[in-house]
């Protein structure tokens, strides 16, 4: 009896201390990883693309037309004096001023009608009467002006304007008594010196009312000035403008046309309107004819850390992650993406182990992984690619759990964690669209229509901010000067 119960106490003791055994088969370690510094790269990170505006201007000649026979006073010259050359001469605008324009050259045509005044006084003696009669006449002619126009770097047009009159098949005379007066010496003088005057006034009136540097001017400050593209994202566009080139002033089809190219920084960006310093010093103009009548503008669009790292949550939190048959599991319980240089780092907070015969060993803490951004057309997404674990995550998962720093959990994440953005791409598009279609009229004389084709991703950035997205946008712009 006492024999059978030493041997259920050595039985109970055996198991217990087997128990005990199976126990220290099984261990878990703890990680202490060190997150890397949450920094965007020292070098520049984002390099905005330099986006070139190019908008054809057209300004109508008639609209020209219709301002220089506003301004230009219907008398041109008046004499009356009779008692210097006993003749008197006055020149009038008759009817409207007629302007035409072709390649780099304005023409006008100016209707006169000349009214001149004869007298001729004869006193055959001291004794005798004096003769004194006046006659007049009126005849109508054309001058016709020529008007060479060019750009300066200051963004006036500068012109050259000459002209010329023909008189016909007969001169026109004064018949006064016996004598016939030529009139043509006593009228050519004058008109010289009109035309003169009115070359002069054609060139000051064409320089006001082709003055394109308010028209760029006023274009220049528009631009900087943020504008909201969504309200319930708070979007704004902004731009930069840097450099101002136009192509030379050339005519077709009734009016004068030219290309205005302004290179600009554009971005869009969400969370409040952007704080910007305006710059009012309009650049030299840069005189180009190799301007196309394409737009090509370069877009930004910033997604922040904290909601990558929602999308990150998304995709790998709460999934648990199998390999070696099945012997080893890692969960995620938490995710998070921030910065580091050029790199994006997931942080992955984990529960894992794996089993080795009667042994397991088991996993708990945060490890970090690295990985290079870029975007997979394909998927219309930003991914990243050589993704490995960091460095000091990788020396602690060789002391404490080499297994994991071994198998392809790396690669499983890699394949999984991507950030959609089609539909702000496509957003994008429908937003700048919409901003075209309402301005319009952004001045009281400049027309703005335009389109937007394409919009087609270029490049990733990482800036303290998030991820930064930059596109290509692709379309055209008209511009129609058409109140002068």
């Amino acid at each position: 009896m006492q024999k059978s119960y030493l041997r259920i106490v050595y039985f109970l003791l055996l198991i217990l201390a087997f128990g005990q055994a199976l126990q220290g088969c099984s261990s878990t370690s703890k990680l202490h990883t060190e997150a890397p510094a949450a920094t965007a790269s020292a070098a520049p990170i984002y390099k905005p693309r330099l986006s070139s505006i190019t908008v054809p201007v057209s300004v109508s000649i008639a609209a020209l037309e219709n301002r220089l026979n506003q301004e230009v006073a219907s008398v041109l010259y008046k004499d009356t004096d009779l008692s210097d050359d006993n003749v008197a001469v006055t020149v009038t605008k008759k009817g409207r001023m007629a302007v035409r324009a072709e390649q780099d050259k304005i023409y006008v045509s100016v209707p006169l009608h000349i009214y001149a005044k004869g007298r001729w006084k004869w006193d055959p003696c001291k004794l005798c009467p004096a003769i004194d009669k006046t006659e007049d006449t009126r005849f109508d002619m054309v001058i016709k002006t020529e008007s060479s126009i060019r750009l300066t770097e200051d963004y006036r047009i500068s012109t050259t304007t000459s002209g010329d009159f023909e008189w016909g098949d007969t001169k026109p005379v004064l018949e006064l008594g016996p004598l016939k007066i030529g009139l043509a010496r006593f009228v050519e003088p004058a008109l010289r010196q009109q035309l003169s005057s009115l070359s002069k006034q054609l060139d000051k009136e064409l320089q006001q009312h082709l003055d394109m540097k308010k028209y760029v001017a006023d274009a220049w400050l528009l631009l900087q000035e943020p504008v909201k593209l969504d309200n319930a994202l708070n979007a704004w566009l902004t731009v930069q403008p840097q450099e101002v080139r136009m192509a030379p002033l050339s005519a077709r089809s009734g009016n004068l046309h030219s290309r205005l190219g302004i290179t600009s920084y554009i971005a869009v960006a969400t969370g409040g309107k952007p704080q910007v310093q305006l710059n009012r010093n309009l650049p030299k103009l840069i005189v180009d004819n190799r301007l196309t009548d394409d737009i090509q503008i370069g877009l930004t669009a910033t997604v922040p850390y904290a909601q990558a790292s929602q999308l990150l949550q998304k995709q790998v939190a709460n999934q648990t992650y199998k390999f070696d048959g099945g012997k080893s599991q890692v969960t995620v319980k938490d995710a998070s993406m921030t910065p580091n240089g050029e790199q994006l780092v997931l942080m992955l907070d984990i529960d894992g182990r794996t089993k080795a015969g009667l042994f397991t060993k088991k996993l708990a803490g945060k490890i970090y992984l690295r990985g290079t951004p870029y975007y997979d057309a394909a998927s219309a997404s930003i991914r990243v690619r050589d993704v490995e674990y960091d460095l000091d995550t990788k020396d602690k998962l060789l002391n404490a759990a080499d297994w994991l720093a071994r198998n392809k959990f790396t690669e499983m994440i890699q394949q999984q964690v991507s950030i959609p953005v089609q539909q702000q791409l496509h957003d994008t598009k429908q937003l700048l669209q919409a901003t075209l279609d309402r301005q319009g009229r952004v001045h009281e004389s400049l027309l703005l229509r335009g389109s937007i084709q394409d919009i087609t991703p270029e490049n990733i950035y990482l800036t303290p901010e998030g991820i930064k997205a930059v596109v290509n946008a692709t379309g055209s712009l008209t511009a129609t000067v058409d109140k002068l």
